[in-house]
């Protein structure tokens, strides 16, 4: 009966997040909004303290006005639980729910504790976890009543001037059911990661090797649908356009030099600033040799792709620090 309340609570205040945020009146915000749950999540995620996750997790909503509003927006919310469409037994329990998560030396503290409006999601973000702020960025980015907004997003970002020599058709391809990327929890130990990474979903394959452009700062999603151009993620760098194309191979699958080949075609015609091609087995020589012909292609073996996991890149790019 305990779980079954929980889940509910959970459930409804996923459903406030998202509802907080697609009702934010710019895409901009939108876009903002995504790429803040995306870093709280990396921060739940964490194996620092809960009181400085808050600490961390408080400075991420302050970083930005659009945040600041989206949580005011869910804060308000919660604060008007009791008229809301909730169960009365989940009424009931709220409160006391939300009271029991630890902060600091085994104390407890609930909303009330917080002083503040903003302590608010704070708190509500380290309740739900990683999988709930996940479900908050598949509500905006994947549910069908969503997909007017993710195309607004990515509208906002493919008419950036960076873009301006990329193709129609590649436009069109990056509107293609989008996927917000999504680091997923791995084994620590070095054999279990590279077999948890072979049996990979390849969708959720794509997701979470768009996380590492996502976790260095740069707007970066996955497309779930195949296309012409053989680019499964993009991101946007500030010196333009990085493709992405991932082979979630066997080890002894290696990527040949057609793929290669084709793929550098690909980044040139569109005058992509990197190609990156990623997979869980190697390259053959003739794939590296033709890699090696041009700077914008990039090979991300599994050897690299393990590194990626221990010391993520930057992929040159240092994110400003933005003001409220």
């Amino acid at each position: 009966m305990f779980d079954n309340v929980t889940d509910g609570i959970k459930k409804w205040l996923i459903g406030l997040f998202a509802s907080a945020i697609k009702h934010t009146s710019r895409s901009e915000d939108r876009l903002i909004a995504i790429r803040w749950l995306s870093q709280s999540r990396d921060v739940v995620a964490s194996d620092i303290s809960t009181i400085d996750k808050f600490r961390q997790l408080n400075a991420l909503i302050n970083s930005r006005t659009a945040i600041v509003a989206v949580a005011n927006n869910v804060s308000e919310a919660v604060s008007n639980y009791r008229r809301s469409n909730l169960p009365w037994s989940m009424k009931i329990a709220l409160p006391a729910t939300l009271a029991a998560i630890p902060l600091v030396g085994g104390h407890a503290a609930g909303i009330a504790a917080f002083g503040g409006a903003l302590g608010v999601p704070v708190l509500l973000l380290i309740f739900l976890g990683t999988a709930g702020i996940t479900s908050i960025i598949e509500a905006v980015v994947t549910s069908p009543e969503a997909q007017t907004h993710v195309a607004e997003i990515i509208d906002v970002i493919i008419a950036d001037e960076r873009l301006r020599r990329t193709s129609a058709e590649m436009k069109a391809a990056m509107r293609e059911q989008p996927m917000d990327p999504a680091r997923f929890a791995m084994p620590e130990e070095e054999i279990a990661l590279r077999q948890h990474l072979l049996e990979m979903d390849p969708f959720s394959f794509e997701r979470h090797s768009m996380s590492f452009f996502q976790r260095a700062g740069l707007e970066a999603w996955a497309t779930r649908k195949s296309n012409d151009f053989g680019v499964d993620g993009f991101a946007v760098h500030p010196d333009g356009l990085i493709i992405v194309q991932c082979k979630r191979n066997s080890a002894e699958n290696k990527v040949g030099r057609p793929t290669v080949q084709q793929f550098k075609g690909v980044a040139e015609e569109q005058n992509a600033h990197r190609g990156f091609v990623i997979t869980t087995s190697s390259f053959t020589e003739d794939a590296i040799r033709s890699a090696a012909l041009t700077e914008r292609i990039v090979l991300i073996a599994m050897d690299d792709l393990m590194r990626w996991h221990f010391e993520p890149p930057s992929f040159g790019f240092n994110p400003p620090v933005e003001e409220v």
